[in-house]
């Protein structure tokens, strides 16, 4: 008998001691919850899983136990059950993507984009292209050319001469938007294959320009540099970030432009019309910017709301059977265990992710708010972006916020670079005033005062660093540059 009391004894002293280390780890866990900012789904039932512990009278446990015991059951059949998930797709901000889209809307004939469609689907990029065109240094598009010296490549020109023509007819509309804008990984993909033969039609018309201007058809030379600033233009116009860095090309069409106003004999109407061209050129980096911004933000929420939710035609949400595997493939092949295990993830995830898709979207907002800080005209750029910290907290805002915060020095770099051509457009203002008073006075000027009075006050500062531009005459050439860009040669 003595031994049978010992033996509970000591059964309940072990039984105490296990309870209260599991108590004390689950109290840890709770402290440890809230330090690092855990979802609240989470710290929810940490704190349940104490209450049945601690507050739960001791007869009603075992029923508290046995109904978590129900819904892990019925979670498992859950998982194990067929999903329909006919009509279903990835969650997307579809009001927000017609908001936008009603923005750029305008009528075909006056997007030029619809211009560029019907060129890019009869333009080959992979076609045998003469060496001369682009392999060699020089290359027809870094200078003038002869046919004679490049038989191959102006019989090769010859035959895009329709191709030209036509990028010639869409570089003189003002207006271009390509659609659908890029809201999602696909559509995205499809801008992004449009990439090389923008680059392609620049290279034509760089290049057949090039070979008018040597061949004395400075006219039509000057029209086809002018189209590739009209291109780089319509660039800019996109809400795309991957277009918007594709304007740099301007700067092919302003190089050659600035060569020819200081090598060539430039007529006055000539110089006039490059003038009134460049000057047209509008720097919109606030407003640009706010629009790729309000684009990227939405593709965010997209991206985000569609890996955990789901909508159907009806407009019924649900959280996803398929997470992230369901966004990039809405048609959820793959293996049975695959599939089961994608299923099983969904239910660990509802833990971490907002409650519903319009949660996501608030805080990815939250996330861009310092980003359009960035269009306003008092921006401090010289400070330079803190590097993003992946801190301690693991909440999904955090999550968020920290995914947002990769690309925000970027948004510097690509202000640099447009900064970059901002100068030089400045400069080629620069250089046509002081190609007109050589012409007046048969010599360089001496000093940028020279030229004060024909050219604007802006075009004498470099936009990057807000100090002026520098000129030296060195007699029989000149120099004129900035701390950012070699506008003509030292």
């Amino acid at each position: 008998m003595a031994e049978e009391k010992q033996e509970k004894k000591t059964h309940g002293i072990v039984w105490r001691t296990f309870k209260w280390i599991g108590l004390s780890i689950l109290i840890l866990l709770i402290l440890l919850a809230l330090v690092v900012e855990a979802p609240k789904k989470l710290v929810i039932l940490l704190l349940i899983i104490l209450a049945a512990f601690t507050a739960l009278p001791k007869p009603a446990r075992k029923w508290f136990w046995l109904g978590v015991g129900v819904v892990v059951l019925v979670l498992i059949i859950w998982v194990f059950l067929p999903e329909n998930n006919e009509g279903w797709r990835p969650y997307t901000f579809d009001k927000e993507l017609a908001a936008l889209e009603a923005r750029y809307a305008m009528p075909d004939e006056e997007n030029a984009a619809l211009d560029y469609k019907a060129i890019f689907e009869n333009l080959d990029t992979d076609s045998n292209q003469p060496e001369f065109f682009v392999k060699t240094k020089p290359s027809s598009k870094d200078e003038p050319w002869l046919s004679k010296d490049h038989p191959e490549t102006a019989e090769w020109l010859e035959g895009h001469k329709d191709t030209i023509e036509k990028l010639i007819q869409a570089g003189q509309k003002d207006k271009c938007i390509f659609l659908p804008i890029g809201s999602d990984i696909i559509t995205v993909s499809k801008l992004i294959e449009k990439i090389p033969k923008i680059r392609q039609c620049t290279f034509l018309l760089l290049s057949a320009a090039n070979n008018d201007m040597a061949e004395g058809r400075s006219d039509a030379a000057i029209e086809k540099y002018l189209v590739i600033l009209n291109i780089a233009n319509h660039l800019y116009q996109q809400p795309t970030l991957v277009y918007y860095q594709m304007g740099v090309l301007e700067r092919l069409g302003l190089q050659q432009l600035n060569r020819y106003t200081i090598e060539g004999r430039p007529t006055e109407a000539q110089l006039k019309l490059i003038s009134n061209s460049i000057k047209n050129l509008n720097d919109n980096w606030g407003t640009d910017l706010s629009n790729i911004l309000d684009l990227e933000k939405l593709y965010a929420k997209n991206m985000l709301s569609g890996m955990h939710y789901e909508i159907n035609p009806q407009g019924k949400t649900r959280f996803s059977r398929g997470s992230l595997r369901r966004t990039l493939d809405q048609n959820l092949n793959g293996t049975y265990t695959r599939r089961k295990f994608a299923k099983l993830g969904t239910i660990f995830a509802w833990f971490y992710v907002p409650s519903s898709p319009e949660n996501i979207g608030r805080i990815v907002d939250a996330g861009f708010e310092k980003y359009y800080a960035m269009t306003k005209s008092d921006f401090d750029w010289k400070k330079q972006p803190d590097q993003p910290q992946m801190g301690y907290k693991i909440n999904y805002g955090h999550m968020v916020k920290l995914l947002t915060s990769l690309t925000y020095p970027v948004y510097f770099k690509i202000h640099e670079t447009y900064q970059r051509h901002i100068t030089l457009r400045r400069g080629s203002r620069l250089l046509i005033a002081i190609k007109q008073y050589y012409n007046e006075n048969n010599t360089w000027p001496p000093n940028l005062d020279s030229i004060k009075s024909v050219a604007p006050a802006e075009a004498f500062i470099d936009p990057v660093t807000g100090n002026p531009l520098e000129y030296e005459n060195h007699g029989e050439r000149f120099s004129l540059y900035g701390e950012t860009a070699n506008i003509w040669p030292k």
